[in-house]
């Protein structure tokens, strides 16, 4: 963590401060059946010198912080995940309300995992009081490495506790049987950057301009979404260090728990980064600056834990949504050794999915060049395509079905979401115990077979009955559990959000002009959680429900 700066330093620098080496987080494997402790804790944390608080966590195998430790899977193998919630506070029950609710029961979510639902399952409920849950995930044979995260998800209370510190990055490996092309292997299998996960660290009071909670525009910071539980049972208690203050501000992001931290790479060698981006509302838009920063480039390796076809975008600018991961390698010229380029968050990018609730930061960390030695051996910039997995056959050319024009196995489904509706298609989630199944689900998907959605903008009573249209204001991202979708149309040009045949889990509406999506649900039948990733719209009931279920032809496992 950052020590005391030097006061000559905070004069010359009062608000540009250069971090120290990124710190890498204890890591858990859970592999071959292994067991491994998380505990639910209330603790005092400090945020890199700038602010102590109190806030829950979590401690696997004994270890916290923010973030949580980070945990390795590995496909083809099984991982027990023991939540033991020592939280003091009042059992939930069968309580529901699309309010903020039950600040204290808790479940977890493995955000990118493709599992059986009934393993990746939030309708678990661990209570306070010393009450616990295993959470046992069988990993495919065929599930793709990649880059994923784990965090709290009880509806009513996941921004309090995933926008609290209660989240931790999520590696899956492959199998032993998956083969990378080399050049990618080579950034894979020996990493100079630990994992990162950027966290948003605000307590500078709910946005400005925003005419009341349930307008779009606006979000509370993370003590107002504390304030809004009764009774408060984990107080804040927050303490800065206003020397840092100037520095940092109050609405700031920390990567792995660290203010602007260095990154230091060697010029001429590509370099990987695995990132993951834990914020709640805000977007974070990433541009490399500096006098420097021409002479280095990143190249887009994966989103969303699934690697691009190529050729490989390389851009200056990548925009990272709420919940989104990114893998990339970084390359800098040798004009840039002995030279500091920063990774600034900038409010202003080329494309931006919002308008709105886009973060500022002038370096989130930044990288130090250094030369090359003689003779060192260096990575070049990848070129090669990894394998994908079947479930993730690419469905770009799959022709239109009977049904409409953009049909594959067209379906009508309406469904907004809309802040003033406080739910998806006017329907708040109806909660995990409704019975009408009309209300219960969203809509019902039959297994191996193609579908796809437009997500747009407008007013939740905008329905289009010539195709299946799932409409959000331009700012709302749109997660889905369970399996990945594809982008068919997402009208952005320059990739630095979305890419048309990528793979992705969540991912922003263009208000208005649309976003089209196609996935085909594979192997697992159940209940698979939609919901927009803007966490304090998810608490206020932007949630619902799919049924996957098995059709004629369709070959599904369940597993309880």
């Amino acid at each position: 963590m950052i020590k005391n700066i030097a006061t000559v330093v905070a004069v010359l620098l009062p608000l540009y401060v250069h971090g120290e080496e990124l710190k890498e987080v204890p890591v858990v494997r859970c592999v071959g059946g292994a067991v491994v402790d998380i505990q639910v804790e209330a603790g005092r944390v400090d945020i890199d010198g700038i602010v102590s608080l109190n806030t829950r966590i979590y401690k696997v195998n004994g270890v916290g912080g923010i973030p949580a430790p980070t945990i390795i899977m590995k496909a083809g193998e099984v991982c027990h995940l023991n939540v033991t919630n020592n939280l003091i506070g009042e059992v939930c029950g069968s309580q529901h309300s699309n309010t903020y609710h039950c600040s204290d029961t808790t479940t977890l979510h493995t955000h990118g995992l493709h599992v059986s639902p009934f393993d990746d399952n939030i309708d678990t409920h661990v209570e306070p009081n010393g009450d616990y849950h295993t959470y046992t995930y069988t990993l495919p044979d065929y599930h793709l490495m990649g880059t994923h995260w784990y965090h709290a998800h009880h509806h009513g209370s996941t921004a309090l506790q995933a926008q609290g510190g209660m989240a931790g990055i999520l590696l899956m490996e492959p199998h032993d049987s998956y083969k990378l092309p080399s050049d990618l292997s080579k950034l894979y299998s020996n990493p100079k950057i630990p994992p990162m996960m950027f966290n948003h660290i605000n307590y500078n009071g709910s946005d400005p301009g925003a005419g009341g909670f349930f307008s779009i525009f606006s979000f509370f910071d993370q003590e107002g979404v504390v304030s809004q539980y009764d009774p408060i049972t984990v107080p804040l208690e927050l303490e800065w260090n206003e020397e840092r203050v100037k520095e940092t501000g109050k609405d700031f992001y920390v990567v792995n728990g660290q203010y602007n931290p260095t990154v230091t790479i060697t010029a001429e060698d590509a370099t990987l980064l695995r990132m993951s981006h834990a914020g709640d509302y805000k977007h974070l838009c990433l541009v490399l600056e500096g006098e420097s920063a021409n002479y280095c480039t990143m190249t887009l390796l994966a989103r969303d834990g699934v690697f691009h076809r190529t050729p490989y975008l390389t851009m200056s600018t990548i925009v990272m949504t709420q919940g989104t991961r990114v893998d990339l390698s970084i390359f800098c010229s040798s004009e840039a050794a002995g030279t500091t380029v920063r990774v600034a968050a900038s409010e202003n990018p080329p494309v931006n999915p919002s308008g709105v609730n886009t973060h500022s930061q002038h370096s989130v960390f930044e990288f130090s060049v250094k030369s090359k030695r003689p003779f060192q051996t260096v990575n070049p910039i990848p070129t090669s395509e990894a394998p994908l997995p079947s479930n993730l056959d690419s469905l770009m050319n799959v022709p239109a079905q009977k049904g409409g024009e953009r049909g594959v196995d067209t379906i009508t489904l309406g469904v907004a979401l809309n802040l003033q509706g406080r739910g998806i298609n006017g329907q708040g989630f109806p909660g995990w115990h409704e019975t009408d199944e009309q209300r219960r689900y969203a809509e019902e998907f039959c297994l191996d077979k193609v579908y796809e959605l437009e997500l747009t903008g407008g007013p939740a009573n905008t329905f289009n009955p010539d195709g299946p249209v799932l409409s959000s204001s331009g700012f709302h991202p749109y997660h889905q559990h369970i399996n990945h979708f594809q982008i068919y149309d997402g009208k952005d040009n320059t990739g630095m959000v979305m890419r048309d045949g990528e793979w992705r889990d969540i991912v922003p509406a263009w208000a208005e002009v649309g976003t089209i999506i196609r996935f085909k649900p594979v192997k697992y039948e159940g209940d698979v959680v939609l919901h927009c990733h803007l966490l304090q719209h998810e608490d206020s009931g932007m949630m619902a429900l799919y049924k996957m279920k098995t059709c004629s032809s369709s070959n599904a496992t369940e597993s309880k």
